[in-house]
């Protein structure tokens, strides 16, 4: 259908459901520029690897991303960033990369988590991921980071984050600038993502290239090339080291380790690299790629980051732990 926006929906029937269920994105969303974006721009003909494991590793993805908690923290963080403590009222953040809600999931099941009253709006170029999120009742949308369907200036603050190293690097700087264009005066911008240099970029280059479905042919970021995204659009941005760990939880130890297996080969399509390692290599292969002693000693690292994976006791059981640093730039759109 020429008017399919996702993959069992039509544009009309979309803009139904959401008048209906999810009336402050309704409100949001800039209706010629949707059309244009979704029907002329061909935005439903769009295949990219989060579909389904047929194009690359979407079914895998959503599994892995059933427990919405693991990523929690650097979320957790992230969201703080683009709303601080100080902000007043509501706080409307837009989830660029959202996939199926996992940070706007993760918030629900965490009570909020953070001193703002934040409101998740989900967006993803993946068609199922949206469709998902829907299905979960979450306020979501069909949109490419390069050309988003929201109104000039209509929320408080837009998150870039896992994913952001999937847009091609000459298309980046027109994300960033529809990020500012959306964000109110006033807002906030985050963008985040891993340093080239660190343990997380060598592993999407040494594993999730080598043994996922479709590779992993995309550049990472250094703290320049982030800041030089914002080059020309009059706002302020700085850059610092945010401590994104993988957490999972178990009854035992053993069950722990072999569950952030499990969590690590879906997430990132590697089930092929974990098939051939028994129990205890697999986590000694995971321990070596995640250890981040080298990395560390070259930045200010926040409080309580961990130089490697372990294990550890929690009330209920055992946690397993693997660090992942990340980038963080934050830009502040100009007061009115």
């Amino acid at each position: 259908m020429p008017d399919t926006y996702l993959p069992s929906m039509s544009l009309d029937a979309y803009l139904r459901t959401i008048a209906s269920d999810h009336a402050q994105l309704s409100s949001l969303i800039d209706r010629a520029r949707l059309r244009e974006v979704a029907v002329d721009g061909g935005l439903a003909a769009c295949d990219n690897e989060f579909e389904s494991d047929a194009t690359g590793r979407g079914d895998s993805y959503r599994r892995a991303q059933q427990d919405a908690s693991v990523r929690w923290t650097g979320a957790r963080r992230l969201l703080e960033l683009a709303a601080p403590a100080h902000a007043a009222g509501d706080v409307t953040v837009l989830d660029v990369l959202g996939g199926d809600g996992t940070i706007a999931r993760a918030l629900t099941a965490h009570g909020g988590g953070t001193s703002a009253r934040l409101r998740i709006l989900t967006g993803d170029i993946s068609g199922a991921m949206v469709e998902r999120a829907l299905a979960y009742g979450l306020s979501a949308l069909r949109q490419s980071a390069e050309a988003l369907i929201l109104r000039d200036e209509s929320v408080n603050a837009v998150l870039l984050a896992y994913g952001t190293h999937h847009i091609a690097p000459e298309r980046r700087p027109l994300a960033i600038a529809e990020a500012v264009r959306v964000a109110r005066a006033g807002g906030r911008v985050v963008v985040h993502d891993f340093d080239d240099s660190s343990p997380m970029a060598r592993f999407f280059g040494e594993v999730v290239h080598s043994y996922s479905a479709v590779g992993h042919p995309y550049e990472h970021f250094s703290r320049a090339r982030m800041v030089a995204l914002f080059d020309g659009l009059d706002v302020p941005v700085s850059v610092s080291d945010v401590y994104d760990p993988l957490i999972v939880r178990a009854e035992t130890e053993d069950e722990a380790r072999r569950r952030m297996c499990d969590y690590l080969a879906d997430m990132y399509g590697i089930h092929a690299f974990f098939a051939r390692l028994d129990r205890n290599e697999a986590w000694h292969r995971v321990q070596q790629h995640f250890d981040h002693t080298a990395y560390l000693a070259g930045i200010d690292a926040p409080p309580g980051t961990r130089v490697r994976p372990t294990t550890y006791r929690v009330d209920d059981g055992y946690a397993a732990e693997v660090p992942r640093m990340a980038l963080a730039a934050v830009a502040t759109k100009a007061p009115v």
